[in-house]
């Protein structure tokens, strides 16, 4: 079951590909170098350990932080799919917007079959951990979802609906439809139903994915079959026969698993 099943106004899409979303704050700055103490050729100098260091960007964008959706942010790119269809669609599904509004992001989903996917574009991860703070302003059924490693071989999806069920996908583009394959389905007690807020996050780590939520682990699986190495994060939204569907993410959180 793809529990995802298309919005206020002006859409602020113009293209399968759109800028958006929120600014992205420099976490880490540059430490001013040590004095180097003099030299004792009694001692052999200590070998420094290595670290590893969060990238960033040539725009200035951050391997790893949290957006918090102040401004919007053009290191976000949008893919709108047809539902009904399981078609990328070249603008939008019906009456739609997604847009930032006073550091929430605000996807407004006025007709069914709407699957609105962000994604983060300037790193691909292998090992990486998301989390987002998402509240549903209404009662219908919707997804909240969560993706991993997205590249031109696929991606991870975990999809949480909001009658308290969660399904995790393999999709993929195949010229210009979407091609969902089951890998695991289930159900949480922890999802909040209903006019609601919650906290889900998900790990890819090695052949390991887990989902999360509001800080409780929903489902733990060793993924063996697709093997998808490496790509991108994102979020998406998803309405379907129930509408209008509101969903306001609160920040979105990048981390190492």
């Amino acid at each position: 079951m793809k529990i995802k099943t298309a919005n206020p106004l002006t859409f602020l899409f113009t293209s399968m590909v759109l800028a958006s979303l929120a600014c992205s704050v420099d976490l880490y700055g540059t430490p001013t170098p040590a004095p180097v103490p003099p030299a004792n050729p009694s001692q052999q100098p200590e070998q420094a350990a290595a670290t590893i260091q969060p990238q960033q960007s040539s725009s200035g964008d951050q391997q790893f932080y949290t957006e918090e959706f102040d401004a919007e942010n053009s290191a976000w790119k949008y893919t709108v799919v047809n539902g009904s269809k399981n078609q990328i669609v070249n603008g939008i599904v019906g009456l739609m917007s997604v847009r930032p509004i006073g550091g929430i992001l605000i996807f407004d989903l006025q007709s069914p079959g709407a699957w609105v996917y962000a994604t983060y574009e300037p790193f691909t991860y292998t090992d990486v951990r998301l989390d987002v703070e998402a509240g549903n302003r209404g009662s219908n059924n919707n997804n909240v979802s969560l993706i991993c490693r997205k590249s031109d071989a696929g991606w991870y999806e975990f999809d949480i609906a909001n009658n308290g069920l969660y399904e995790i996908l393999l999709g993929k583009i195949v010229g210009d439809k979407v091609e969902y394959t089951p890998i695991a389905n289930g159900g949480s007690t922890e999802i909040k139903s209903g006019l609601a807020k919650n906290e889900y996050g998900i790990v890819c780590q090695g052949s390991t994915l887990v989902l999360y939520v509001n800080g409780k682990e929903a489902r733990r699986l060793d993924e063996k079959k697709f093997l998808l190495p490496e790509g991108k994060v994102g979020i998406s939204v998803s309405s379907f026969r129930d509408v209008p569907v509101t969903v306001d993410i609160y920040w979105a959180r990048i981390s190492q698993p």
